[in-house]
């Protein structure tokens, strides 16, 4: 009896726990900056990334880096495989004679491996990050806050997920059509090659991953070991922005929420102690960008730069010659995703320093006779206040940096182009190793 108590009520736990994953996706929530970001850090976790516990839990609290739990054992194997993976890679594509494709590979691999470190880093502050937001939306959580947000079609929670979930799925496809593409170029090189001695899976597997497989052998274990790393690798590099766009919409959303409250009580004669709470709570969103520009401006200064250099290579990869179709669809394709991602990630990023000035224009049209210190306070907060995300202070996140990043994107591909008929086809390369 016992037992099969015991077996009910871990059944009903395991249903549980998909339950309340379902609810915590779809339903509204408590408008809190953690319950908005649950599902990006659950799919964070999926490419073992962010290993903390309680991700869908209701008390921020709880969800924190336990070192002894199973999530973190995934993602110390994941780290451990994927410097080797990385190490194998870059030896190989040196061995080979470094071309703009394979340094393209090479900053690849070490960009997407520093970042799972970083986010490793990231999931052991986790519940000091959380912390903060809980700090800052105190305030925002209250009857004055919530009754505005009622009329808004757009919540913090729709606007992380819906960003977080799209991106994602986009990458997805992007990783379908290289699977496609690297597919299709094997079956030229069979026949070009005129290969009999192997299969056509193995032959995939041995140009695809050379650099493992002159070294372990061939057979099903090391085949999915080598495909779980390469998918986790790839899906790092989008998980990277999207990341970056959830923490920025959580301090946006509040200073917008500060704007439609200044909105609401726009032409009215407001007491003294509503200017000195406002003020206090858009101190505190500041406070917030500010502990978010600590933490997280390494992530901003990798995203940014490691962005702005693979546009530039995909770019001159898509107006390369190839036999393959496939080829010339991937890498357009890849090529607009990165851009749109880019975009959208300085967009948003960007919008925390235009959100934090909205209000100034409100603050001052109020007339004269309504006037008084805690305006004048709030207003010089607004005005003088450099609240603005930034890579490591090297660069701000402003609406200006995406037409310099455009501008130098130019000026190196027309150095670029210069190498276009230098690479050559890889499908037609009849050696493995």
């Amino acid at each position: 009896m016992q037992i099969i108590s015991l077996a009910k009520r871990k059944s009903g736990n395991w249903q549980g726990n998909w339950k309340s994953f379902g609810r915590s996706v779809f339903r509204t929530g408590d408008g809190t900056f953690h319950h908005a970001v649950a599902p990006v850090l659950f799919m964070g976790q999926c490419i073992s990334l962010l290993p903390v516990v309680n991700v869908f839990s209701v008390n921020f609290r709880s969800t924190r880096f336990k070192a002894r739990s199973l999530r973190c054992v995934i993602s110390l194997v994941y780290l451990l495989m994927a410097g080797l993976y990385s190490v194998l890679s870059i030896r190989w594509y040196i061995r080979r004679g470094l071309n703009i494709s394979y340094f393209a590979n090479c900053i690849y691999m070490v960009v997407v491996y520093v970042s799972a470190i970083f986010f490793f880093l990231v999931a052991m502050r986790w519940q000091t990050i959380l912390g903060a937001f809980a700090n800052c939306e105190r305030s925002f959580l209250r009857e004055q806050y919530r009754r505005l947000a009622q009329g808004t079609r757009r919540s913090l929670v729709w606007k992380i997920r819906f960003t977080g979930f799209t991106l994602f799925a986009l990458a997805m496809a992007e990783d379908w059509l290289n699977f496609y593409r690297a597919y299709e170029s094997n079956i030229i090189q069979i026949e070009t090659c005129n290969r009999t001695n192997v299969t056509l899976w193995e032959n995939f597997y041995l140009r695809e991953h050379p650099h493992v497989f002159h070294l372990v052998p061939f057979n099903a274990f090391t085949i999915g070991v080598t495909e779980w790393i390469n998918r986790c690798m790839r899906y790092t590099w989008t998980y990277l922005d999207i990341f970056i766009i959830s923490f920025s919409y959580g301090a946006q959303f509040r200073y917008e929420q500060i704007f439609r409250r200044l909105l609401a009580t726009k032409g009215m004669a407001c007491p003294a102690n509503f200017w000195s709470e406002l003020r206090m709570d858009y101190v505190a969103v500041s406070e917030l960008v500010t502990f978010l520009d600590d933490h997280f401006g390494h992530l901003v200064l990798l995203a940014c730069a490691n962005d702005m250099y693979f546009i530039a290579t995909q770019l001159l990869n898509g107006f390369q010659r190839r036999r393959a179709l496939a080829n010339y669809i991937y890498f357009w394709y890849s090529l607009l995703l990165l851009i749109f991602r880019t975009i959208t990630m300085l967009y948003v990023g960007s919008g925390v320093y235009v959100a934090s000035i909205r209000p100034l224009h409100l603050l001052r049209n109020v007339p004269s006779k309504n006037w008084g210190i805690d305006l004048q306070r709030l207003t010089d907060e607004v005005s003088s206040g450099e609240n603005v995300l930034s890579g490591k202070q090297f660069f701000f996140l402003k609406r200006q940096i995406i037409l310099a990043m455009a501008g130098t994107l130019v000026t190196y591909e027309l150095v670029l182009l210069d190498q276009v008929k230098k690479i050559p086809d890889t499908a037609l390369d009849c050696s493995y190793f």
